[in-house]
């Protein structure tokens, strides 16, 4: 699907207030455009997102759409694209991506806005990966899907899609300066060790303040859908 048709879809699942959907339009490069767009999607149409909701499905395997606007692989962090750059790096599943996510990446790139040439790095797993670590109906946005979304979001300069099943590798090549979590990933023993990777290399770890936007992280907006839809 492209870009303004996932939007239009997240918006007609029903997990957002008036002000929080206007909060979340406000994350994306061409909000306006997005706003245009909607504006003419008034009433109900297909949609496939709700399908993998409620049937349970989640999406079908796809491939990264490497064409993408801010989609790089990790050898693009080279010696030369390095320098000078702080770089900093977010990762998770990014289903939905929710408002949680867009606070998150705001929060990352605000961080890291003083220091010399700031750059925000969000890596994402494979749907197979997601598929063996959150259960058989997830995702529900395959990965061209995530990444369409991810790339479209102003405080996200870089995309990787991950091949491997955790960040290691990936955080191993690229080294970043600042590695962003949530405090409740310590639960996550994978996650410690991208920590210490992180720490091994002299970069830092920063938690995120708070917690998710209520009622917004992926699991709970499956569950207002389901709820919804009873």
């Amino acid at each position: 699907m492209i870009r303004e048709e996932l939007v239009r879809e997240i918006r007609d699942l029903g997990a957002y207030t008036p002000k929080q959907w206007e909060e979340y339009l406000g994350f994306f490069d061409d909000g306006d455009g997005l706003r245009a767009y909607l504006a003419e999607c008034p009433g109900p149409r297909p949609n496939h997102l709700l399908h993998r909701i409620l049937s349970g499905s989640g999406a079908r395997p796809a491939r990264p759409d490497r064409s993408l606007p801010k989609v790089v692989a990790p050898g693009f962090f080279d010696r030369g694209t390095r320098a000078g750059m702080t770089l900093g790096v977010v990762s998770g599943c990014f289903d939905l991506l929710h408002l949680g996510h867009a606070w998150g990446m705001r929060y990352a790139k605000e961080f890291i806005a003083g220091r010399p040439n700031p750059r925000l790095c969000a890596m994402t797993l494979s749907d197979e990966h997601i598929k063996a670590k959150k259960g058989p109906g997830r995702p529900i946005m395959d990965l061209a899907e995530r990444l369409a979304m991810i790339t479209a979001v102003k405080f996200v300069d870089y995309a990787i899609p991950l091949e491997q099943p955790n960040c290691l590798a990936t955080l191993d090549e690229l080294r970043p300066d600042y590695f962003f979590k949530s405090t409740a990933d310590h639960a996550q023993g994978i996650v410690l060790e991208e920590m210490d990777l992180i720490r091994s290399h002299g970069g830092t770890v920063v938690y995120f303040p708070g917690g998710d936007p209520e009622g917004k992280s992926t699991s709970m907006m499956i569950e207002v859908v389901r709820e919804n839809h009873r």
